[in-house]
């Protein structure tokens, strides 16, 4: 495993943990000041100001969670990854794509079943 692709994997996973810990910060910290996040809201959301703004609320939930079921690597930047994103005990199957430039989150998408 290449340095490029295991930093994708643990970039993609420490954000995964932070969102589960509710810990905003180290959730912020994973995307890139310029990162582009859709399909979680009704149009993209950029930038880690906007990024913070749109999780704070949801990771006061203590009831959210995601778990990782399965995850490619496709070529050095990217992660797909098969998520169960759980609120309140009910669990929505989503596809998440991560694109990780320099250890930080570029762009991701999420595209829920």
């Amino acid at each position: 495993m290449t340095d490029s692709i295991r930093s994708a994997a643990l970039t993609v996973q420490a954000q995964l943990d932070a969102f589960n810990a509710h810990d905003l910060d180290a959730f912020v910290a994973t995307y890139a000041a310029d990162a582009v996040i859709t399909g979680v809201a009704p149009e993209p959301i950029v930038g880690t100001a906007a990024i913070r703004a749109f999780y704070e609320p949801r990771l006061q939930n203590p009831e959210l969670s995601c778990v990782i079921e399965n995850t490619v690597l496709f070529g050095s930047r990217w992660v797909v990854a098969q998520e169960q994103v759980v609120n309140a005990g009910v669990a929505t199957e989503t596809i998440a794509t991560f694109d990780v430039v320099d250890g930080l989150i570029a762009r991701a998408s999420m595209l829920k079943a």
